[in-house]
C-alpha cells in the first residue's frame, strides 16, 4: 500500500449496534487520500440484536426509562475497557472514525453523531454529560462531527460549558447521486408516489415506526384524498415499504387507491432503484430521517415532509419538496434539543395527536402537485439541481471531510 494513503477505522458501537446506512458509502466512495477499514458484518442480518429490542421496549415505559437512565451511564463507564479494544484492524489505522459514540482509547479519533443522544446509546445525554464531556475533550479526540446545524446546537445545550467548540463540526450524511439526475420519466397517467421506511423483523419496532415515521399518517391522508378528490386519487400509484395493518390498505384500495405493498426488508440497491423510479416521497415522519431525505433527492425525487427538528437543513421548501407544519399538539424535542423520538410516551401521543387541520395541510399541498404535472417535472428537475450543488452529495461531503481528519491527524 502507499505511504501516502491513511487508514480510517470506521468503528460500530458495541455491542448490539450496527452501522448506520449512511457509512456504507464511506467504504465505496472514500475520502481522497484515505482508505477507509471496517469490521465485516456478521450473523443474521434480519434477525434484531437483543440489545435493541431491549431498548425499543423501555420506550414504551417511563418507569423502566428512568431506571435504564440510572444504570445506562454506570454500565457505559464500566464497560468501557471492554467495548474500547482495538482489533488488528483498528490497531493499524491512523485514525478511528466512532459512528455515534465514544468507545475508543486510541491515540487519535473523531465522534461522529446523529445527535448527542446517540452517544449515550439514546439515553438521556444529560445524566451522562459529564462523563461525554470529559471523553470529548480528552487530547486524543481530535473532533465532534454533528450530522446537522440543530444537533450541533443539541450539543452545545448538553454540555454547555464543557462544550468542545474548537474541534466540533457539521458534516452532514451523503451518498452518490444518480446518472442522469435531470431525465424525466415518461409519463403513464400515475403519479408514482413512494413511502418508504425502515421495516423491522421486531413488532415493537415496526409498530414504533408506523407513526414514528409517518405511515399511519400516509394512510389517514390518502384516505382524506378519496374523499375530498377522487379524481385526484384515482391519479396516483402509490408503493409502501413499511409495516402497516392489512385492514387500513384493504380500506384503501376498496376506495379505489392503487397501493403496492412491500412487507420484507429490501437490500439497499433494491430501495435506491424503487425511489429512482418514484416521482414523488411522501414521508410525514415525526422525526429526522437523514437518508431517507437525501438517498430521494439523489435521484431527483422531491420529498413532502414535516418541518420537525432539523428536516428543514436536509430539505429546502418549495425546491426539493414542501415541509409541512406538524400537529400542534405534539412535543419534539426537550429543553436540551434533544429529539424526543426515543422517549416513553412518544409514540403515545402521536396516537392521539393527529387534527384534521394537520392533514389538510399534508392534503393541500399534494393536491397542488398532483394537479400539475409540469409542476412535478420541474421540482423533479430543481430537486436534481439542488442535490448535485448540495453539501450531501458524496464528492462535496469529502472535500470537507478530507479537509478536517487531514487536520486531526497532523
Amino acid at each position: 500500500m502507499p505511504s501516502s494513503v491513511n487508514l480510517l477505522y470506521l468503528k460500530a458501537r458495541q455491542p448490539g449496534f450496527k452501522l448506520h446506512s449512511y457509512y456504507t458509502d464511506f467504504r465505496y466512495y472514500p475520502v481522497p487520500g484515505w482508505r477507509v477499514l471496517a469490521p465485516r458484518e456478521g450473523g443474521n442480518l434480519r434477525g434484531p440484536g437483543l440489545l435493541r429490542q431491549f431498548h425499543v421496549a423501555v420506550q414504551a415505559s417511563s418507569t423502566f426509562w428512568n431506571l435504564s437512565n440510572l444504570i445506562a451511564p454506570v454500565i457505559e463507564k464500566l464497560a468501557f475497557p471492554y467495548t474500547s479494544r482495538a482489533n488488528q484492524l483498528e490497531q493499524n489505522a491512523d485514525i478511528i472514525y466512532c459512528a455515534n459514540h465514544v468507545q475508543t482509547r486510541s491515540r487519535k479519533w473523531v465522534a461522529d453523531c446523529e445527535h448527542i443522544a446517540a452517544l449515550t446509546g439514546y439515553y438521556d445525554p444529560g445524566v451522562a454529560s459529564h462523563w461525554l464531556a470529559s471523553r470529548l475533550q480528552e487530547r486524543s479526540c481530535k473532533g465532534l462531527f454533528c450530522w446537522s446545524k440543530k444537533a450541533l446546537e443539541n450539543s452545545q445545550k448538553v454540555l454547555e460549558n464543557d462544550f468542545p467548540a474548537d474541534k466540533s463540526h457539521v458534516v452532514y450524511p451523503a451518498t452518490f447521486g444518480a446518472v442522469n439526475n435531470t431525465k424525466p420519466r415518461d409519463f403513464d397517467g400515475f403519479v408514482r408516489i413512494c413511502h418508504m421506511t425502515t421495516h423491522r423483523s421486531s413488532h415493537l419496532e415496526n409498530l414504533s415506526n408506523f407513526y414514528v415515521k409517518g405511515t399511519r399518517d400516509v394512510l389517514l391522508l390518502l384516505k382524506l384524498l378519496s374523499r375530498v378528490s377522487p379524481k385526484l386519487a384515482r391519479k396516483i400509484a402509490i408503493v409502501i415499504r413499511a409495516w402497516c395493518p392489512l385492514s387500513y390498505v384493504a380500506k384503501l384500495r376498496a376506495l379505489g387507491i392503487k397501493i403496492e405493498m412491500i412487507e420484507h426488508p429490501l437490500a439497499r440497491a433494491d430501495a435506491l432503484a424503487l425511489l429512482a423510479s418514484s416521482d414523488l416521497v411522501l414521508l410525514p415522519c415525526h422525526s429526522t430521517p437523514t437518508m431517507a431525505f437525501i438517498e430521494a433527492m439523489s435521484k431527483s425525487v422531491p420529498v413532502i415532509a414535516n418541518d420537525i427538528w432539523a428536516n428543514s437543513e436536509y430539505l429546502s421548501d418549495g425546491k426539493t419538496g414542501f415541509l409541512v407544519a406538524p400537529p400542534r399538539d405534539v412535543r419534539y424535542s426537550d429543553s436540551y434539543l434533544t429529539p424526543l423520538w426515543y422517549r416513553p410516551g412518544f409514540t403515545q401521543s402521536l396516537k392521539t395527536s393527529v387534527d384534521d387541520e394537520y392533514l389538510l395541510r399534508h392534503l393541500r399541498i399534494l393536491s397542488y402537485i398532483l394537479e400539475d404535472e409540469n409542476l412535478l417535472r420541474s421540482l423533479k428537475t430543481k430537486t436534481g439541481e439542488h442535490f448535485v450543488n448540495s453539501p450531501f452529495d458524496v464528492n462535496r461531503r469529502n472535500k470537507v471531510l478530507g479537509l478536517l481528519l487531514d487536520e486531526a491527524l497532523n
